[in-house]
């Protein structure tokens, strides 16, 4: 599989699945437009899904074939499926537009097939975290520590 760099119009061999894991990472967590289309080369007929979600996560795996699969957060049955991708499209030439990606396969040798992603930016319903959730586990254990060891005045004993 190959990157193509909108930005600097390079291309680049991808060696590792990290490379690949790194550019797509950045849609975790963020509301996504993605459109996949389907152009068939004998007929030029154009096939189209449009929708947006936000991420959830994204599975990138390459035994046999490459397999990128991106989850919906919101909605456990609704996921896409990118089978074998030859080429990665980084569009990041303009910060302003936000970030966005096109992956480019071929279905049964009739069909281009791309599968666009553009960041909408993050999810203003994705849970932020409580102060509880951002302490580390020593934080946890030094709290615990000294709520222990405090000094607890037997209410009994205060009476007399």
């Amino acid at each position: 599989m190959r990157i193509v760099y909108s930005r600097s119009q390079r291309e680049e061999d991808v060696a590792t699945l990290a490379a690949l894991k790194k550019v797509v990472g950045r849609f975790i967590a963020h509301r996504v437009f993605y459109e996949m289309s389907a152009r068939q080369r004998k007929s030029r007929q154009l096939y189209s899904v449009k929708n947006s979600f936000t991420v959830g996560q994204i599975a990138v795996e390459g035994d046999v074939e490459l397999v990128v699969t991106i989850f919906d957060a919101h909605n456990a049955s609704h996921s896409i499926e990118i089978v074998n991708p030859h080429t990665l499209r980084v569009y990041d030439e303009n910060p302003n537009r936000g970030f966005a990606v096109a992956f480019y396969a071929e279905e049964d040798r009739e069909f281009d097939v791309r599968y666009y992603l553009r960041d909408e930016g993050e999810d203003e319903r994705a849970a932020t975290q409580t102060a509880l959730e951002r302490i580390t586990l020593p934080q946890l254990f030094e709290y615990l520590q000294d709520i222990t060891n405090a000094d607890v005045v037997d209410v009994t004993s205060a009476k007399n």
